[in-house]
């Protein structure tokens, strides 16, 4: 059911997206060569710069229309996944939501590498861990569990955090495309359906457990992955 309903909206999505890609490429250029000609001390400037910072977010929207709509073939390899998971603390440790925020690393030692795409894991678990963060509004403890299960051969990961959790009622359409709990203006409601559709992608699942007041956590399983479906 999920699969059918990301198939419908993602059509519908790619529909929206192309006709709006143009004329916001438009109001883009034009307001930032306004920016361009308008001195520092103009009264005007003001107003030009809040056209071009909202018509830049109009822009990051439809580029995440397109990215859910036609997602991008997996350009697999071997890649350490808790090497990933460090690389995206480190692009978001210097940020103000994470400064309150006590990381709990707990990775299995004996995990093996994993065929997948580094780009598009990276993407996974940056939106797991900044949902997280927003989630406990900047503090709280986050943890981080690898494990393997060897008599299937693939690997899970579970982010934990310590936030306001999520209703019941709204557990079972949280991977739906434009569902998103957040106030207006946080989000698109797009980053767990396109984590979804990577993991899946990648023949993994990615499930959800979440009580109101104490937390939640996402656990991402993904098969080892064969060496013949690597890249190059």
């Amino acid at each position: 059911m999920a699969s059918e309903r990301l198939a419908v909206v993602g059509q519908l999505a790619a529909d929206v997206a192309h006709e709006l890609n143009n004329p916001m490429q438009g109001i883009v250029t034009y307001s930032h060569l306004l920016l361009e000609r308008l001195p520092a001390d103009d009264p005007r400037r003001g107003s030009v710069e809040k056209i071009a910072t909202q018509a830049n977010r109009c822009t990051t929207i439809v580029r995440a229309l397109l990215d859910f709509s036609r997602p991008k073939k997996p350009e697999k390899k071997l890649a350490n996944l808790c090497a990933i998971i460090e690389e995206c603390f480190s692009l978001v440790e210097d940020r103000a939501v994470f400064h309150n925020i006590e990381v709990v690393r707990d990775y299995t030692e004996c995990i093996p590498e994993a065929v997948v795409d580094p780009a598009q894991m990276q993407q996974v678990f940056m939106n797991l861990i900044i949902n997280a963060a927003e989630a406990m509004a900047g503090t709280g403890r986050l943890s981080v569990t690898t494990a393997f299960e060897t008599d299937r051969e693939a690997i899970q990961i579970t982010f934990r955090d310590t936030g306001h959790g999520i209703r019941e009622e709204d557990v079972g359409r949280i991977f739906d495309p434009f569902f998103t709990t957040k106030e207006v203006g946080h989000g698109t409601g797009l980053g767990l359906a396109i984590s979804y559709g990577i993991v899946k992608e990648h023949g993994g699942t990615i499930t959800v457990e979440s009580e109101v007041g104490r937390g939640t956590a996402f656990t991402v399983e993904l098969p080892l992955g064969r060496l013949e479906e690597v890249v190059g």
